[in-house]
């Protein structure tokens, strides 16, 4: 056995560390709370006092008094909110570095230490109402903490989002010299000096770049997930949901890849990553899928699809979710609710296209002694899934706070855990699990400072304003131009870049024309989540697929062309509901029903405009639509289909979805006389090979 640098040992002491400080800031909450119920409960006629002498009795309490220290020194500055996970992080991920000599991986971890260590010691005179002011010393930091960032990334995530980065750091310093020919990249005057100490305020002096709204979002919402999904992961939990999944599918026609699409459909509510979904749960589906006779590269396009949905996937979406609920100030549980059909309708795509390439491949269900049954005790650790989740739901839905959401569920899931699972009783699991959670969180605080970078760039350099410029006068025209406009670009830029960075960039040059477009900011801003996510399966860079294809052992092009085939849903889902906005707003009446109040807000759509009549309608018109679209790109349904049903049926579904009643009705009829036509004029039943088609 190869024994385990001391480094790497370092790097796992301080993930679970990193762990255990997420855990403390999203508890700041909760304990918040604890310490007054214990200040009430311990005062004799507490409740009697008025208001003001019991904030008076909160304070002086030695409890209280000692927690607000607590608060005021770590759990509220703002150097440590956002300097502890990038300290944790950049420790951790240069300790971790394979392929360099072990003293370099001590210098880099030691060398962002320090420097991120200035930067939380500068912030802390910030705090206290000094004015933010650019330092000679300053100027040397930067750039350090800059090449710091830019190493780790290549490292980590490859040279396109470095590059991407590079180009815009470029672009800051000679954009005064850029000709009018250049068009919206030119219109700056800007001098070297001036560049440098106008980045060097915005990106070190504050927090920005960097250390801006990615970073923000990520360190306050999101790190606790982590720590949630990977302790419940960790636990034994993942292969009881590969269980599960298989119980509930394996008897469908192509059952194994029904059961990968629902595992990563369930893994999905729990992380929320595409490429996490890939690796965690495609070693265990992929095989499987082989095994009941698919193509490699369709059995590695099932997992990648499968996985990409997992980031629109409520409860806990992608980390691109919480940067809308901080781009148009509106809360999380609102984008949760506006989420469910649009998920629901990715998986029922997906589902559609896997049942009629196993029709087609003759691929039936899986055998029955392969379908694994659940034992007594599985189907009480069940429990493990439903009781986090449960609490979670209620407290992003109740109670409004995401933070406390994530602790309350973490709390559960970690008690579920331990006593549903003997296996994970020990020190060495628990430590385990914590390990990999602060891993995984230092992994996403790596990408999310590159982001910040390059999102400050853009907003500080002017380019920004006048892309926006530029997108409003495309938006004088037909609103089906600028979405497609606004689709192009969120695919050609994730293509390499991250779902968040791909957001935030498109949502820059929407800052000043989404009046413009005419629709809500909600539904912008999620028709570039959808584009943005659905990016990861997008030819010819498709990370998801890519990620999934070595497990295979299949094409890394090919396993993307059937991902983006698989997950056709996806690229109309957007557009249905720009047009067909019950979708995202009428199930925010829950809210009303559960006795609170229907959200009303700029962000949104009036919800009254919306009736049930018009979602059953959109509900129905798009699995009609899906199972006509589907099947036509798959070339088979009871038998195969000839070219001229397969543009019928085209043709149709997407009538179906266009918004006018006269149009959608005639391609009703149509479709569903495509669908009988097809049942009973009979044809070519025998499945064919999948390279024929």
């Amino acid at each position: 056995m190869t024994p385990v640098r001391v480094e790497q040992r370092v790097a796992d002491l301080l993930a679970f560390v990193f762990a255990l400080v997420i855990l403390v800031f999203a508890a700041s909450g909760p304990l918040s709370e604890f310490v007054r119920w214990v200040i009430e409960v311990t005062t004799p006629g507490f409740d009697e006092l008025s208001r003001r002498q019991q904030r008076l009795l909160a304070r002086e309490h030695w409890l209280g008094g000692g927690f607000r220290s607590f608060e005021r020194t770590f759990l509220l500055p703002t150097g440590l909110i956002l300097g502890l996970p990038i300290l944790f992080a950049f420790a951790i991920s240069f300790l971790s570095l394979t392929g360099i000599r072990p003293w370099v991986n001590w210098v880099l971890a030691t060398l962002s230490s320090l420097v991120f260590c200035i930067w939380v010691a500068n912030l802390f005179a910030v705090d206290g109402g000094a004015l933010p002011a650019a330092r000679p010393l300053d100027f040397v930091l930067f750039p350090i903490a800059t090449a710091l960032v830019l190493y780790l990334t290549w490292r980590n995530f490859g040279t396109f989002i470095v590059g991407f980065c590079l180009f815009w750091i470029i672009y800051f310093f000679v954009r005064g010299w850029l000709p009018e020919w250049t068009g919206i990249l030119a219109g700056s005057e800007a001098t070297l000096a001036q560049s440098m100490r106008s980045m060097v305020l915005n990106f070190w002096s504050q927090t920005g770049g960097m250390f801006g709204q990615p970073l923000q979002v990520v360190s306050g919402n999101v790190l606790i997930f982590i720590v949630f999904g990977a302790v419940l992961m960790a636990s034994g939990a993942g292969d009881l949901l590969m269980k599960i999944a298989n119980r509930l599918t394996g008897g469908l026609t192509g059952g194994a890849a029904h059961a990968a699409v629902a595992s990563s459909a369930l893994f999905g509510t729990l992380s929320g990553a595409a490429i996490s979904n890939v690796v965690s749960t495609g070693v265990m589906t992929i095989p499987v899928i082989k095994r009941s006779g698919f193509k490699p590269a369709f059995a590695a396009a099932v997992e990648a699809a499968a996985s990409t949905g997992g980031q629109v996937m409520p409860p806990v979406m992608g980390v691109v979710a919480f940067f809308v609920a901080g781009q148009i100030g509106l809360e999380y549980r609102y984008i949760v609710i506006a989420a469910i059909i649009p998920a629901i309708f990715f998986y029922l795509g997906t589902f559609l296209t896997v049942y009629f390439e196993a029709r087609r491949q003759g691929v039936g269900p899986l055998p029955a002694d392969e379908r694994p049954k659940l034992t007594g005790a599985e189907r009480v650790q069940c429990l493990v899934f439903v009781l986090p989740l449960g609490v979670l739901s209620y407290f992003l839905f109740a109670q409004p706070s995401v933070p406390k959401a994530g602790f309350y569920g973490f709390i559960v899931a970690l008690a579920s855990a331990l006593v549903l699972f003997r296996g994970f009783r020990s020190r060495e699991m628990l430590y385990s699990a914590f390990v990999s959670a602060g891993r995984m969180s230092a992994s996403i605080i790596v990408i999310v400072t590159a982001i910040g970078l390059i999102v400050g760039l853009i907003q500080v350099s002017g380019f920004s304003g006048r892309l926006s410029l530029l997108l409003a006068q495309l938006a004088d025209g037909p609103l089906f131009g600028t979405l497609v406009v606004v689709a192009l670009g969120a695919i050609v830029l994730g293509m390499g870049l991250p779902p968040g960075a791909t957001y935030f960039i498109i949502v820059i040059a929407l800052s000043s024309g989404i009046d413009a477009v005419g629709i809500a900011p909600l539904t912008l801003h999620l028709f570039v989540v959808f584009f943005a996510v659905i990016s990861t399966v997008t030819p010819p860079v498709a990370l998801a697929a890519f990620a999934a294809a070595p497990i295979a052992g299949a094409d890394p092009v090919r396993t993307g062309f059937q991902a983006a085939r698989l997950a056709l849903a996806g690229f109309i889902i957007p557009f249905v509901f720009v047009y067909h906005p019950a979708v995202l707003y009428k199930l925010q009446v829950l809210f009303g029903w559960f006795g609170g109040e229907v959200p009303t807000s700029k962000a949104m759509i009036d919800i009254s405009s919306v009736t049930w009549l018009d979602l059953g309608w959109i509900l129905f018109a798009f699995t009609l639509a899906m199972w006509l679209l589907t099947s036509a790109v798959t070339g088979f349904e009871k038998n195969r289909l000839n070219i001229l049903e397969r543009i019928l049926r085209s043709a149709a579904g997407i009538a179906l979805l266009i918004p006018n009643m006269a149009i959608a009705g005639t391609a009703l009829f149509a479709g569903i006389g495509l669908v009988i036509g097809h049942r009973f004029l009979g044809g070519d039943p025998s499945p064919v090979d999948a390279k024929s088609v």
